[in-house]
């Protein structure tokens, strides 16, 4: 489900080695996650994010997809700890973008 956020890029865009930067990390966030919850019965994942920067870095489209598979074992729901992982990357990109923005925004300042 689409999910629109308001980070600040409008006053501080991104630029293309920032945006590769951020989601080198933002893939790490979500694989450390995962593999946190369920250890050594993971036998396969697969993270891939595509990322459409727009309008000269002041907006950013993103779309993350995540297969893994693996032994199940009770009461272990592999698309909920996904959908968990997924949602607090993209709070930890919400809160990097902010402060990306504010340390910006404090820069022209002075």
């Amino acid at each position: 489900m689409p999910k629109t956020i308001s980070v600040g890029l409008e006053h501080s865009p991104l630029s293309e080695d920032e945006l590769e930067e951020i989601l080198v990390e933002l893939e790490k966030h979500i694989r450390r996650e995962i593999e946190n919850r369920v250890k050594r019965r993971l036998d396969e994942l697969e993270i891939i994010i595509t990322a459409d920067l727009k309008k000269q870095g002041r907006e950013l489209d993103l779309a993350v997809d995540v297969k893994a598979t693996g032994r199940v074992i009770a009461p272990l729901s592999y698309d909920e700890i996904i959908a968990e992982a997924i949602n607090e990357a993209v709070t930890w990109l919400a809160k990097r973008l902010r402060e990306r923005g504010a340390k910006r925004s404090g820069e022209e300042t002075n």
